[in-house]
């Protein structure tokens, strides 16, 4: 087995006593994966609401919520997959409150409550995440086995060839033909505002 292959297994494999550990209420095993993933997280949710307060709270909520749901770690394969999917979960509600809150300060319709706008961005972000599932049903076969492998289940382009048994250069291939054709399929769907969001949200 390559060395590479070796170091891969080992932090994993480490990852995952952590995450079992955590399951099991040791609150400094959740103080390391704390550690390793805030960055991460902080980045992610200020890239998309521009403000270091609100993404601050987004790291505290992604966390409190992977505390409070501990128990579940022990069925979690792929943490970084669980940690992306709760952080624009997270990240997409904080957008949705501050679009609301533009619409209740800019709009004065006859009627309106706030009730009202939360089930319209409710439907608008079902169509969207429609769209979406739609659009990556439509690339080519093995466009669409790499970008779910790499992007909705947050495997490493490595892994992803390794099962494959292809070339890591054909996974990038594969994966920057995916997002072009996205792109393109998504730049003629200018009715739905959310796409670019929820789009880059599966993106590292």
């Amino acid at each position: 087995m390559p060395y590479l292959s070796i170091m891969q297994f080992k932090e994993l494999a480490e990852e995952k006593v952590l995450l079992m550990k955590i399951a099991k209420d040791d609150e400094i095993a959740f103080g390391r994966l704390f550690d390793h993933y805030r960055n991460r997280v902080y980045t992610y949710a200020f890239r998309y609401l521009k403000s270091k307060e609100l993404a601050e709270e987004i790291v505290q909520e992604v966390f409190i919520k992977i505390w409070r749901k501990r128990s579940e770690l022990r069925e979690v394969s792929n943490f970084g997959g669980y940690l992306r999917a709760v952080s624009v979960n997270r990240t997409l509600d904080a957008l949705k409150k501050i679009k609301l809150d533009q619409v209740s300060n800019t709009l004065s319709l006859s009627g309106w409550t706030e009730a009202d706008h939360e089930s319209e961005a409710n439907i608008i972000l079902k169509d969207t995440q429609d769209y979406i599932r739609v659009a990556i049903s439509k690339l080519p076969k093995q466009q669409r086995q790499v970008y779910q492998m790499c992007h909705v289940l947050g495997m490493k382009q490595k892994e992803v060839a390794d099962q494959l048994n292809i070339s890591p250069n054909t996974v990038k291939v594969h994966l920057r033909e995916a997002v072009k054709n996205m792109k393109i399929m998504f730049n003629n769907r200018e009715s739905l505002p959310l796409i670019s969001f929820l789009f880059l949200g599966m993106l590292k």
